[in-house]
């Protein structure tokens, strides 16, 4: 890729965060954008078709370096660490998002969970919960999941990605122990 098109793309994605932490997503417009970044309003256009084409991109940039890593079934502890260290990485984009309560990128981020998280812990939750209906564990785990990184980006003192997990997994499953 052509080096200003780097350069106006990573110009457009610093604007649109730094808009983000200002003011809710709603209130965003392209030309706020384009104000910000100092570019044209064709060169916004030439890369993104909308600002909710920028906000999918942003996600499907931050989900892709997430959830890349291959589910592990059995180092579910391992393997929740390594998803808490890409949000702790990506830390001004997801608390960003998080704390601006945007549904889409909520909607993305359940959508992962429900694919990647859920299925390392249901068996064991299967098992220990075993009448709640699977349609309502999977919606608890993908919140609380939500939840607890919310917290967490927001600690003072930081947690380390380990720790949280224990956190996590604790709290999530009855019967599991640190290893």
């Amino acid at each position: 890729m052509d080096r200003r098109i780097k350069k106006s793309r990573a110009a457009i994605y610093q604007a649109f965060i730094h808009l983000l932490n200002q003011q809710p997503y709603d209130t965003i417009t392209v030309q706020d954008i384009i104000d910000m970044a100092d570019v044209g309003r064709s060169t916004f256009y030439a890369h993104f078709a909308s600002k909710e084409m920028l906000l999918e991109e942003v996600c499907e940039d931050l989900f892709a370096h997430t959830f890349a890593k291959p589910q592990a079934q059995h180092d579910v502890h391992g393997t929740l660490a390594h998803i808490f260290y890409h949000f702790r990485n990506n830390q001004d984009k997801v608390a960003t998002l998080l704390l601006s309560n945007n549904l889409y990128f909520t909607q993305r981020l359940k959508k992962e969970l429900h694919h990647y998280v859920f299925p390392l812990l249901r068996p064991s939750l299967i098992r220990q919960k075993a009448p709640v209906p699977e349609s309502f564990l999977e919606h608890f785990v993908a919140t609380t999941f939500i939840e607890t990184i919310n917290w967490w980006l927001q600690q003072r003192e930081p947690i380390d990605e380990q720790t949280i997990t224990s956190y996590f997994l604790g709290v999530i499953c009855t019967s599991y122990t640190s290893t």
